[in-house]
């Protein structure tokens, strides 16, 4: 019973108080001064609506479990030179680089073939052509395993021009 007495009178309390009026006067320095009472010469003032903003959720968003990585899954592009290239003098030697969507594990390595005959055998993703003769050619790469298996190939096609005299 107490503490519905002592609850309603919070409530009472809390109730009057926010039905007071606020009064506005200047003081003898000339000053405006803002108080709950009425001195003389004050007049009250209508306060606006409080500004409010509703709560944020503050709940930890659901987390998306990551796909498991399947490391035999392999993807490798030829980035240069491109598919259908023209390369201008076959007697320099040609940059291949390529890319993997996944780093080599050590018992990896990447085969370049030109034509189908293997010129390089790297750990790399970059790799160098000697010479090619003029015409049209491959060039592949591919992920080979410890064990021979190909994992992920690419090839391209590129044409080769020497410069005549």
């Amino acid at each position: 019973m107490r503490y519905l007495l002592l609850l309603s009178s919070l409530l009472i309390l809390s109730a009057h108080a926010q039905n007071k009026e606020i009064y506005r006067y200047t003081d003898k320095n000339g000053n405006t001064v803002y108080s709950d009472k009425a001195p003389k010469g004050s007049s009250p003032i209508t306060l606006p609506e409080l500004n409010t903003t509703p709560a944020v959720d503050t709940s930890e968003p659901k987390r998306k479990h990551p796909k498991a990585i399947n490391l035999d899954l392999n993807n490798i592009q030829i980035n240069t030179p491109r598919d259908g290239a023209i390369i201008a003098n076959g007697l320099l030697p040609t940059t291949v680089t390529m890319s993997t969507d996944q780093a080599l594990r050590n018992d990896q390595q990447i085969h370049i073939s030109l034509d189908g005959r293997l010129i390089s055998k790297t750990t790399s993703t970059s790799a160098s052509i000697p010479a090619m003769p003029r015409g049209q050619h491959q060039i592949s790469a591919a992920i080979i395993d410890s064990k021979g298996k190909t994992l992920a190939e690419s090839s391209i096609s590129v044409m080769v021009y020497r410069p005549s005299n």
